[in-house]
């Protein structure tokens, strides 16, 4: 049986995939922070839900509606989770592929802070300038 924790990586992997930001909200803490390394506009800090989101919705808007992200696997335990994903998008006309993890650490079972690292951050800078 998976930790409650674990389910909540794979619930908001599913919530992103819809689009469902109001599901997204209720998983997170608000003040979560999510940090994102990389040389390209959404790179940095950000901070509080509706930061989040917007960070969120710019690896979207950054790549015309094409960024996905697949989950491949998960694991966590009362206060940290791990997640591996592969990411796809298409920019100008190329196609991208690439590999993250994201850390987390929970509080009271929902998401207070992420830390993403990118498999290739060149990828993902040419993705998000």
């Amino acid at each position: 049986m998976a930790h409650p924790n674990t389910d909540q990586i794979e619930r908001a992997y599913e919530a992103f995939g819809r689009g469902d930001i109001p599901a997204l909200f209720d998983l997170w803490t608000d003040d979560i922070i999510w940090h994102q390394a990389g040389d390209h506009p959404l790179a940095g800090d950000h901070t509080g839900k509706d930061q989040v989101a917007g960070f969120l919705g710019g690896l979207v808007e950054r790549t015309d509606g094409t960024f996905r992200v697949e989950l491949q696997h998960s694991i966590a335990d009362d206060d940290h989770g791990y997640s591996l994903h592969r990411i796809t998008a298409t920019k100008n006309g190329e196609d991208f592929e690439g590999w993250a993890i994201l850390s987390y650490r929970f509080v009271d079972g929902r998401f207070s802070e992420i830390w993403t690292y990118e498999y290739d951050q060149r990828i993902t800078n040419r993705i998000l300038r």
